[in-house]
């Protein structure tokens, strides 16, 4: 017998045991390898989840998009991705006032569909253009001036032939069959004669003289050459830039009509900048256009006046205003509706202020982009003051006409004269710098939402306009506007 001390032999393990030890290791093996895969593992990231796209004739188009753009149209604004384009047919109605407002508020929307439109694709009506938000528009235009007569004013411009052809489109909206006469001294070249046929086309009469003299010397030789070209109807003789633009003719008539062309007159228009004038001086900007009445022309064309003032060392604008100060007593009168527009960039709150249009604008090709023969295309149907016409619609959107559809970060008053500082100015220019040509001024629209007016084409009974939006990631965004009258 064993000793109550002595242990008993130990029972041997049975396959149930061995099991349980075998799924616990194999348990705990699973959970490290669980665990270093997890942190090991490439993340996988959530993206969401992009619209459709459609690539058709190299140009990429959103599942946004509703119906089947024009595709020659999209080509010719270099569109590549496309998310959006809506159409809205706009009604000119003529008003029997001729001062409306600039600006005007409408209680309808402007890109979104009214609920009789809603209603008829419920119905399964015939079906037209998914693109067209209706029913059209009608908005009220003051009436348009008849025939502009402005024979008794000459202008005059020193040029190559290249930049004189490429301004010709632009010079039809003021010059083409108004009467008056453009003169331009450019720099020898063969094709003289083919430029000349294009003005006869668009209805200006052009007169072209071939120089040798150096750009600067032909700028004053204006002054002489416009003195011995005058009519006997001439009153008024100007100096452009071949950038210069005068969005009507008929407000210019009217606006030089206010002074004494009798007297010797020197009327222009400061620099918007502060900065500018400190450069070049109390002047006459002559992209602004440089009026010289009948009776000072001949003063400055005097032999020995104009020989003395074509020996200043200064140039340009510069050298019209000091010669006149030096040989005359008449001084400038200033202008505040002739447009300089010495603003780089974005010049949209220029353009958008909701004010009467200038007399003339300038720089449009160099200091910033605005199109301004694509800008004014729609006056060929509603006339010039149909031209930055301003409505607001009901649904935040503000149509300048034929500059932007825009909607701001704070709604802007009917009657709201600020002007917005879009624009940089040059030479240390802040914005207190063009307090005393724009002012009031308010700041930049950071959030402010732009569809910007790229082209636009006359076909006889109506005007189509596109704005666009610019997004290179997401696609650019079209709103064409297809401007009918009443």
């Amino acid at each position: 017998m064993l000793s109550k001390f002595e242990e008993k032999p130990r029972p041997a393990m049975g396959a149930s045991w061995m099991w349980k030890r075998r799924v616990l290791r194999f348990s705990v093996a699973l959970l490290l390898v669980a665990g270093f895969s997890y942190e090991l593992w490439p993340r996988v990231e959530y993206k969401p989840v992009e619209p459709a796209t459609e690539v058709i004739q190299n140009i990429t188009i959103t599942s946004d998009v509703k119906c089947e753009p024009d595709f020659d149209v999209l080509r010719r604004l270099d569109i590549r991705k496309l998310s959006q384009y809506e159409r809205r047919e706009m009604i000119a109605a003529r008003s029997s006032e001729s001062d409306l407002p600039v600006r005007q508020r409408l209680n309808i929307p402007l890109l979104q569909q009214q609920s009789s439109s809603d209603g008829a694709r419920k119905l399964d009506l015939p079906s037209q253009d998914d693109c067209y938000i209706t029913p059209p528009v009608t908005v009220q235009v003051p009436p348009s001036p008849g025939n502009v007569d402005a024979s008794h004013i000459d202008f005059g411009v020193a040029t190559t032939l290249e930049r004189l052809n490429d301004s010709l489109d632009a010079f039809t909206h003021w010059a083409g069959y108004t009467r008056t006469r453009i003169f331009a001294l450019i720099e020898p070249d063969e094709r003289v004669e083919e430029v000349q046929a294009k003005a006869d086309s668009l209805g200006i009469n052009l007169f072209v003289t071939q120089s040798d003299e150096e750009y600067q010397t032909r700028y004053f030789s204006l002054v002489a050459h416009l003195a011995k070209n005058m009519r006997p109807r001439t009153r008024w003789a100007c100096v452009i830039d071949d950038d210069t633009f005068f969005p009507s003719m008929a407000a210019l008539v009217d606006a030089l009509a206010e002074y004494d062309a009798t007297k010797p007159m020197y009327i222009g228009g400061l620099s918007e900048s502060v900065s500018q004038i400190g450069i070049f001086g109390m002047m006459g900007f002559g992209g602004a256009g440089v009026f010289l009445s009948r009776p000072l022309v001949l003063e400055l064309s005097n032999h020995d006046v104009f020989e003395a003032c074509q020996a200043m060392p200064h140039t340009g604008d510069r050298r019209i205003s000091l010669c006149i100060y030096q040989h005359t007593s008449t001084k400038l009168t200033v202008d505040h509706r002739l447009r300089q527009l010495d603003m780089r960039a974005d010049v949209s709150g220029f353009f958008e202020s909701g004010r009467e249009p200038p007399l003339s604008v300038h720089h449009w090709k160099s200091w910033f982009q605005a199109d301004m023969a694509k800008l004014s295309i729609i006056t060929n149907l509603c006339g010039d003051k149909c031209f930055l016409r301003q409505w607001q619609f009901s649904d935040g959107w503000t149509l300048t006409n034929g500059f932007s559809i825009a909607k701001y970060s704070t709604e802007i008053d009917l009657d709201d004269k600020t002007m917005e500082v879009s624009w940089v100015g040059d030479n240390g220019a802040v914005d207190e710098s063009f307090m005393h040509a724009l002012g009031p001024l308010r700041p930049k629209d950071m959030g402010k939402f732009s569809y910007i007016l790229e082209d636009s084409a006359f076909f006889g009974n109506h005007v189509r306009q596109w704005y666009v939006h610019r997004d290179a990631e997401n696609g650019d965004q079209i709103i064409e506007l297809i401007w009918k009258t009443a």
